[in-house]
Formats: C-alpha cells, sequence, structure tokens
C-alpha cells in the first residue's frame, strides 16, 4: 500500500465482540498467514470484517461521531476547565489534546484502509472460491467502504470545497505496499471517490435487499445487510458526495433513488412506548451503519449526568435552555421524537440518550452507529430540487414523521436553507455530521461558536509525523 506514514495491519479485531456472531465467528487471538487467510472464503470474511470494526477503534465509535467532529460542530457545551473536549471546540489544533484526536483519526483511518487495499489486492485472482454471488459482495462492500473513508478524510482534511476544488487535500491510496502516495486535490478525491463507487455499484447490484434477520442464515452475507456497505448505501454516498461538489442533479438523482426504494421504512412511533427495546438510533431508517460494541464504555462515560458529581469536566451535555432552543420547544418541539425520547433533562442541563444501550436485548437495536441515514436524503433532496413547493414537502415528511407539525408558509430560497439547518442539528446531534454541513456551505461563523472562523479553521491539520515522514 502506498502509505504517508501508516502502519498497515489486517485488524482482526473480533475477540470479545459479541457483535461478530452476527455476521461469522472469529477465533480470538489466531494469527493467520496472509495466504491462508485469502485462500477461503471465510478469510476474506475475516479480513472484511476487521476492517469493519477497525472503523470503530478512535473513530466511528469516537472522534467521528460523538466527541471531535459533534464538538466542532458544538452540540455540547464544553467550557469548564478540563473538560475533555475544550479545545476541540474552540477549533484549537495546536492544543495537545486536538493534535492526538487528529493524529488517531489519520493513522486509524488509513489503517483500515489499508485492510481494504489489501483484501482488494488478492479478491480478483481468488474469485473462484466464492460462494454464489458473495464475490461481488465483497469486493462491492470493499470499494464503497474505501471510497467512504477517503470522503470523510477530505471532509476534514481538504478545504471548504467551495471554489478549491484544486487545493491538495489528502492522498487516495488504492494500493497495498510501502511507497508514498501522492497528495489529491478535493477534484481528484471526489473523482477517484466516485469511480469507486461506480463500480462499487455494478457489483452490489447483484444483492439490493435489506434485511435485519434475527436468527440463523447460512447466507451470511444477506444478512444484517444495514452493517454491509450495501447497494443502497453506495447510491446514498453518491448523493453526500455530489452534493459536496455542488452537483445538485446529480445528488438529487440518487437521493430520490434511495427514498423510491422504500427499503428503509421510518421508525415505528411504538418502540418509543417500550420497557425495553427502544429503538433510539431509528435503527430502520439506517442506510448504513456500524455494529461497535466499543460505544458502551463511552456512552456510560460521557452521556449520563444522575449521580455524577464531575459532569462538567466529564459529560457531552448543553444547558436545558440551549437545547431547548436547538429543538424549537417553545414553539412546538416539546413533542419531536428526537426530544421527547432521545434527550434528558437533570438541574437544568441536557444530554442525549441515542445511544445508550440501557434495556437492549434485540441484536437489531444494540451498539448501533448511523453513518447514513434515510433523513439524510431527504434533506439532500430538499436542498438539491429547484422546485421549492416539493422542498417543502420533503422537509415536512421528515417533519411528521417526529411528531411535529407541517410548516405551512411557502419556502423561499433563505427559508428553505433555515429550515434545513434546523433538521441537521436535531436529527444528527452527537452523530458528527453537523460540523461537515457547516463546512461544506463555507458557514461563519459557526453558531453558538465564539470563534471567529474562516475558511481556514475548518481544515484539519496533517499530523506532525505525516508531514515529517511523509514529506508533505
Amino acid at each position: 500500500m502506498k502509505k504517508p506514514l501508516y502502519i498497515l495491519l489486517i485488524c482482526l479485531l473480533a475477540s470479545g465482540f459479541s457483535s461478530c456472531k452476527k455476521w461469522l465467528d472469529v477465533k480470538p487471538g489466531t494469527q493467520v498467514l496472509q495466504d491462508e487467510m485469502f485462500s477461503t472464503e471465510a478469510g476474506f470474511n475475516q479480513a472484511l470484517l476487521g476492517s469493519y470494526l477497525q472503523m470503530g477503534t478512535g473513530l466511528y465509535a469516537d472522534n467521528l461521531t460523538m466527541t471531535t467532529i459533534s464538538a466542532m460542530g458544538q452540540n455540547y457545551q464544553t467550557t469548564s476547565t478540563g473538560h475533555p473536549l475544550l479545545e476541540h471546540a474552540k477549533y484549537n489544533y495546536a492544543a495537545p489534546t486536538v493534535k492526538a484526536s487528529i493524529a488517531t483519526i489519520w493513522s486509524n483511518m488509513y489503517k483500515a484502509i489499508g485492510g481494504i487495499n489489501n483484501i482488494l489486492a488478492h479478491v480478483d485472482q481468488a474469485k473462484g472460491i466464492f460462494f454464489k454471488n458473495h464475490y461481488n459482495l465483497v469486493k462491492g462492500e470493499a470499494l464503497g467502504l474505501r471510497a467512504y473513508m477517503h470522503f470523510d478524510l477530505l471532509r476534514m482534511f481538504g478545504p471548504v470545497p467551495i471554489n478549491n476544488g484544486s487545493v491538495n487535500a489528502i492522498p487516495y491510496v488504492t494500493t497495498f505496499d510501502k511507497q508514498v502516495t501522492l497528495m489529491s486535490n478535493t477534484n481528484q478525491v471526489i473523482e477517484l471517490c466516485l469511480k469507486d463507487l461506480d463500480e462499487a455499484e455494478q457489483l452490489l447490484s447483484v444483492y439490493q435487499d435489506i434485511a435485519y434477520n434475527t436468527g440463523d442464515n447460512v447466507d451470511e452475507f444477506t444478512n444484517y445487510t444495514r452493517n454491509h456497505f450495501n447497494y443502497w448505501a453506495v447510491k446514498a454516498l453518491k448523493a453526500r458526495i455530489y452534493l459536496y461538489a455542488a452537483n445538485k442533479a446529480k445528488a438529487y438523482q440518487y437521493a430520490k433513488e434511495v427514498i423510491a426504494s422504500a427499503k428503509f421504512p421510518f421508525v415505528d412511533r411504538s418502540t418509543f412506548n417500550l420497557s425495553s427495546n427502544q429503538d433510539r438510533t431509528f435503527s430502520t431508517e439506517h442506510v448504513f451503519a456500524l455494529n461497535l460494541p466499543l460505544i458502551k464504555a463511552l456512552v456510560d462515560i460521557r452521556f449520563r449526568l444522575d449521580g455524577n458529581t464531575s459532569f462538567q469536566t466529564q459529560t457531552f451535555y448543553l444547558t436545558s435552555a440551549t437545547m431547548n432552543t436547538l429543538f424549537d420547544v417553545a414553539t412546538g418541539g416539546s413533542t419531536d421524537y428526537r426530544y421527547l425520547y432521545n434527550i434528558k433533562t437533570s438541574n437544568g442541563y441536557s444530554y442525549s440518550t441515542k445511544f445508550w444501550q440501557d434495556g437492549i436485548s434485540s441484536l437489531q437495536l444494540s451498539n448501533q452507529v448511523p453513518l447514513i441515514r434515510l433523513s439524510e436524503m431527504y434533506y439532500i433532496a430538499a436542498e438539491s430540487t429547484p422546485n421549492l413547493t416539493e422542498a417543502l414537502e420533503l422537509v415536512n415528511k421528515i417533519r411528521t414523521q417526529r411528531a411535529l407539525t407541517a410548516i405551512v408558509t411557502p419556502f423561499n430560497e433563505t427559508t428553505r436553507m433555515q429550515e434545513i439547518a434546523k433538521e441537521y442539528v436535531k436529527e444528527f446531534y452527537a452523530e458528527g455530521q453537523l460540523f461537515f454541513y457547516y463546512k461544506r456551505l463555507g458557514t461563519l461563523p459557526v453558531p453558538r461558536s465564539a470563534v471567529v472562523m474562516t475558511e481556514k479553521t475548518y481544515v484539519f491539520p496533517l499530523p506532525d509525523n505525516e508531514i515529517e515522514f511523509g514529506n508533505r
């Protein structure tokens, strides 16, 4: 693999993770020689599972969802001295805590990409060993994941996309060797992402169903498809990328294809009244999600106030007044399911219970970290359509599904963007997407931030080691 500084590992992180049984059994501590691993379909499955799990370590179970990126989207009150996200929320890239987070993101993302590239380096020559259409699924998922991770790296380390397409951003790594990959600019990264996704779409088209079976199934690739980078995830990611590239026609096309598929039903409202197995993350609406047991330890520390005497320096919270403003509680937002069931208030402070694992025994609901939601497709389509009436209908569809009243005043361009922005705050709270939304639009300043923002403030600096040893 061509690598800036990454240490390349095939991360078989299966020991101790009950969720692994959802896909395949991996023996803890087993070290498998590379040639042996890629001599069987099970070996490819192990390698692909390792990459999914690697995406959790310091990444989508942490920095890229609930912690670093959410703090930069101003999801939390972090002003207390000693708060772990104090400097992150100030975009203080020179602070040791922020530098450590960025170094972890860079290193772990490219480790996961390294595992993916190793799979792709072997899969074609092993095509004959696969059962049914599993070659298509393994290769298609790997290509999709490579595009997904590179695009998120672009959204962090690349410039604000408006008029900055020719500015160098990140290396797009496609091989598994020791050579250094040259930097690509924003336009080139987007082109390479879409190239991988075009091939992934063709490969994954052999299986377009979405299933979440909880029983035994001899064909594990067609079980738990929301936790695989599936056919519809390819289209959804294309919608996200095309909007980032300001190609609204293509963004609208792919977002509407996901919506029209009817594969992702809106959450069943009755689940919120259950004493157990409440669907707090709206799992039926996940186009792509990871199952990451790593989130429980973080959530139990960071998203609880009751009995926590040091909550101001340990917990991710907002004042209740601020949270109520975000959810428009004074003007009818108190009925919003995202507020009513996923926000808890204690002594004037509010925090999210979205990722709590309390009372969850269902495999479908446990440890879910959504990376692409159906609702995002509605917002992308609403932003991209030239028809303001349709835009209002799309936004209202999500509002009514969240138990809010429909907006009756027709949209103009200003109110369209205002209402979509409000929805991003509510829908993706503690998921990291809000910072990326602000960056895509070049929002200055970031709402609820006292920092004087410039376009440069949105750009993560390369880690020190990458600059030194990668000759950047």
